[in-house]
């Protein structure tokens, strides 16, 4: 009995000893980032960061590239703020610019897509709908001939739609999160070339402060307002006019 109680008691020592260094080994090598691409023509992939780089390969747009290493090295790529960080992609290892990739869900259902119409006032809601949940339940306003309805999601997103005579307006309220990730997001949503590229032809950038981009306004049929509200904080606006309307 004495000869089994000692070594139960060196099998219980043992698996301690596997849980404590399997619990070590996950703190120190904690799940890896991957981020998604945003470019529709790929993210080239290089020896070095910077445009001065080699290409190794090229990202796919909708594809995963894991982060290795982040970098403080700044850059402004066209209007866009990002950095160089150290990713893999397909065991390629080398440098991207992160001004192209999301976190975010990138649309793939038809009912997060326009409809060869540039009015992205529904798939902005369907959209966050399909990808967070709601935390707590909605605030209805109702007023004449206005609705308002408020929806909380997880991770601080805040959807609003309202409803008159006139218009249909959506919003969508994002954190932690950079204006050009929020246009890109909006432009993920276009189902075609063609849309895209009146998108980004009837984009307007604005630089209150000086220093950076705070506001884009897209000025067409359904015209969207994105706008930098501060400390990582990101509203994006669509009004999409009731069919008839004089306005």
């Amino acid at each position: 009995m004495k000869n089994l109680m000692s070594v139960l008691s060196s099998v219980v020592s043992s698996l301690a000893l596997i849980l404590f260094f399997s619990q070590v080994s996950w703190a120190n090598n904690p799940e890896p980032i991957s981020l998604s691409v945003v470019a529709f023509s790929g993210l080239k992939i290089r020896s070095t960061p910077g445009v001065e780089g080699k290409v190794l390969d090229v990202a796919a747009f909708g594809e995963k590239v894991q982060i290795l290493e982040q970098s403080e090295l700044k850059e402004t790529i066209e209007w866009v703020t990002g950095k160089w960080i150290k990713v893999s992609y397909h065991n390629v290892e080398g440098y991207v610019f992160d001004g192209f990739l999301t976190n975010f869900p990138i649309p793939s259902y038809d009912f997060e897509m326009t409809q060869n119409d540039l009015d992205v006032s529904y798939p902005l809601l369907a959209w966050a709908e399909n990808n967070f949940d709601e935390i707590e339940d909605s605030d209805t306003i109702e007023r004449a001939n206005h609705n308002k309805i408020i929806q909380y999601l997880e991770n601080g997103i805040l959807v609003t739609r309202e409803d008159s005579d006139e218009n249909f307006k959506s919003s969508l309220h994002l954190t932690d999160t950079k204006i050009s990730d929020a246009y890109n997001l909006v432009k993920t949503m276009l189902l075609t070339k063609n849309e895209r590229t009146v998108f980004e032809e009837k984009s307007v950038f604005i630089s209150n402060k000086g220093e950076g981009i705070d506001r884009i306004k897209i000025d067409i049929d359904s015209p969207i307002d994105i706008k930098d509200l501060g400390d990582g904080n990101i509203k994006i606006s669509v009004i999409s006019f009731h069919e008839g309307c004089g306005l």
